[in-house]
């Protein structure tokens, strides 16, 4: 039989692959949210904003910062606390990132390699998240947790 240190050993083994998912997400989406804004310097095609309410690359770069990379850094960060938040953190942001993509596709009208990538991500930090807090109520009661 397995003692209390061991269970909760191997339970905290768990968590690490959506820490590091969404960490990954996270830089991604800063990167990309970045690059955006700052004169386009990760050079996406001034034709795709064709057609869409941008006309410049900046906002969905400050888009991209707010949708994406803080939900899934706020998901990790709570996830390394162990807080009793960090499971809806974790499903809200997998489901923001599922959400950015399918918002990109029907904007944007455009197909890039990179759009499956990141939304088997965000179904994996949303699979992964209701995984690792099975059993546990995804809503922390009120007034409760750190």
């Amino acid at each position: 039989m397995a003692t209390a240190t061991e269970v909760s050993r191997r339970a905290g083994r768990r968590y690490w692959p959506v820490i590091v998912l969404e960490v990954l997400v996270a830089l991604a989406a800063l990167y990309g949210g970045v690059g955006l804004m700052w004169g386009n310097a990760i050079g996406m095609l001034d034709e795709w904003l064709v057609g869409t309410p941008f006309t410049s690359w900046v906002l969905p770069g400050a888009l991209l910062l707010l949708v994406v990379a803080a939900p899934m850094t706020t998901a990790a960060a709570l996830e390394l606390r162990r807080s009793v938040w960090a499971g809806v953190a974790s499903v809200v942001a997998g489901a923001a990132q599922v959400a950015w993509i399918g918002a990109q596709l029907a904007i944007m009208q455009r197909y890039n390699v990179q759009q499956p990538i990141m939304l088997a991500c965000g179904l994996a930090v949303l699979l992964l998240a209701v995984t690792v807090h099975r059993g546990r109520s995804l809503w922390p009661a009120a007034g409760g947790g750190r």
